[in-house]
């Protein structure tokens, strides 16, 4: 399956900027450039055609044809339509696609009673939503569902240095898990009917990476593009992105400028006034330092001359 878009050049721009660390330009005379992603590619043609293709994507055609007023595609889940008015905890995560702030994890639990409640109030994928909204739902959400968040800031996942720990999936899993035990662990005695995940790996993969854990949660099912399948998911994807966006916030403060989010070109030029005013060591503090960005702010300093002083004080 695949999905296009007919963009203006306007469209295209906003596009071309939101995939910049991604693109690979000039592989043939018929198209601009090509963004790889991990479950998508996304061409960009020079008819002004934007093809959409791989495991996600109608997700990834969704977020972009709700910003640009377009028609929305409907997903197939009717594999796992079993799920979707049982009472269940839905775990997603935000930040793993950002240069700067930490990876949040959330788990929300939502009672089948809950579900109709949760619609009204707008509850969905949190990609969908404007950051205002965002923060406006998650206050309602806290006062309605159980949940954990667990965030993970920079410093913390930049001191992950064994070769394991450096595959995103694999501190994924392990937050996911931690999160789903502490939020059940609230509930008792109450037992949720089912655990959803976002799925961003195999389920064998999610269990190999957990292997050395003694406590694993093991009542779990990944499904693509969960929260479309279970309000628990897009709550879960809502209260993250929240957590996320304050994370953010704080950190903005303490530089005096607001980060961006994204891997972009534009990020890449904020890292490098950061260093210029605060040292190379403000990245472990504000980055994900094991993202390529780093690689290029790094080579984009030696080629133009910037000193790169380690520290200085904030």
């Amino acid at each position: 399956m695949s999905l296009t878009i007919n963009g203006t050049a306007a469209q295209i721009k906003e596009m071309l900027e939101y995939y910049d660390g991604y693109l690979i330009y000039g592989e043939n005379a018929h198209t601009i450039a090509r963004a790889k992603l991990e479950n998508i590619t996304v061409t960009f043609y020079t008819t002004n055609t934007i093809l959409f293709q791989g495991k996600s994507e109608v997700g990834e055609y969704n977020i972009w044809a709700h910003k640009f007023n377009l028609p929305i595609q409907d997903e197939v889940v009717s594999n796992y339509e079993i799920y979707q008015h049982m009472s269940a905890i839905g775990c997603d995560e935000v930040g793993t696609g950002d240069y700067f702030g930490p990876v949040v994890i959330c788990s929300c639990f939502v009672k089948e009673n809950q579900i109709e409640e949760l619609k009204r109030l707008g509850v969905k994928d949190s990609k969908l939503l404007m950051d205002d909204v965002i923060i406006d739902l998650a206050l309602k959400l806290k006062n309605i569902v159980t949940y954990s968040i667990l965030v993970l800031p920079p410093e913390k996942f930049n001191s992950l240095h064994k070769p394991e720990d450096n595959n995103l999936n694999f501190i994924k899993a392990c937050l996911h898990n931690n999160a789903i035990l502490s939020l059940k662990n609230k509930l008792l005695p109450v037992k949720p009917d089912i655990v959803l995940i976002d799925e961003f790996t195999t389920k064998d993969k999610y269990f190999h990476y957990l292997r050395k854990l003694s406590n694993v949660e093991e009542n779990i099912v990944l499904i693509p593009k969960g929260e479309r399948v279970h309000i628990s998911i897009a709550a879960a994807s809502i209260l993250a992105r929240a957590a996320f966006l304050k994370e953010m916030n704080e950190l903005s403060k303490l530089v005096k400028v607001e980060l961006l989010k994204g891997a972009s070109r534009a990020v890449d030029k904020q890292a490098v006034g950061l260093i210029k005013s605060y040292g190379l060591s403000i990245l472990n503090k504000l980055a994900k330092k094991k993202f390529i960005n780093t690689e290029r702010v790094l080579e984009y300093c030696k080629e133009n001359n910037i000193r790169v002083i380690e520290n200085k004080e904030l």
